[in-house]
């Protein structure tokens, strides 16, 4: 009663280690080459992970929200889970909100966006708030949260078709 589906160990963990790899080449690369633009820089790891959540299975999209943030946090010098736990949050109400609608809907990806940064940044800011103490809130909203999700609106089209099309083996666009 040999399961053929079975995967061999070192087939499994080097399925993570080659996730972490590139999850590490993310956040650096976000980190050095997407500078801040007016004050704001695109939070790139959070963008692909919610429009993951719309193409891949939860698990693994949580697996990479779970590795991500906390190589980001070790990146950046916050606490050590504050940014995994927004962006599992931000997986979870991305998934549990649009899980039942089919992804070939183009408003999907700017919804499953505003929906997944709302939350990350609220969860951040609730975190940050917690931790650290007080701070200005108005500050917090106009600096932060409203830019960040207005940055991070603007590529969300364009990288779900390429996640999309990467996923079937296909072009992006239908070109007839």
């Amino acid at each position: 009663m040999d399961n053929p589906q079975r995967y061999k160990i070192e087939e499994i963990v080097w399925y993570e280690v080659r996730t972490i790899l590139i999850l590490i080449a993310i956040v650096i690369s976000q980190k050095v080459f997407l500078t801040d633009i007016f004050g704001v820089s695109l939070n790139l790891l959070l963008l692909l992970i919610v429009l993951r959540t719309l193409i891949e299975p939860i698990v693994t999209t949580a697996r990479w929200a779970l590795y991500g943030g906390l190589i980001l946090d070790c990146l950046s010098g916050s606490w050590l889970g504050m940014h995994s736990i927004g962006l599992i949050l931000a997986v979870v109400m991305v998934f549990v909100l649009l899980s039942r609608i089919t992804s070939e809907n183009w408003i999907l990806p700017i919804v499953a966006v505003i929906i997944g940064s709302v939350v990350y940044y609220f969860c951040n800011g609730l975190l940050l708030y917690a931790l650290v103490g007080g701070f200005n809130l108005f500050t917090y909203v106009t600096v932060v949260f409203i830019p960040g999700v207005l940055v991070i609106l603007v590529p969300a089209l364009p990288v779900f078709l390429v996640l999309r099309s990467m996923r079937r083996g296909e072009l992006p666009l239908d070109v007839y």
